[in-house]
């Protein structure tokens, strides 16, 4: 898990993404541990918005890079 979050940093940075965003329903502790912070659906961007799948109630967290 470390180094594909690595990695996706890393090639975020590269392409000028300062924001990752990710979804779990178990790996909330791991992902927080990580400096990940929870936000709502609203923090998602529009076209992913529309996608949030409810009924699975996954968290959704971001991180800034």
């Amino acid at each position: 898990g470390l180094l594909l979050l690595n990695y996706m940093k890393h090639r975020s940075k590269s392409e000028t993404i300062d924001q990752i965003f990710v979804l779990t329903t178990h790996s909330l502790h791991w992902f927080r541990e990580q400096g990940f912070y929870e936000v709502s659906v609203d923090y998602l961007p529009g076209a992913k918005q529309g996608l949030y799948n409810f009924q699975r109630k996954s968290k959704i967290l971001a991180l800034d890079l």
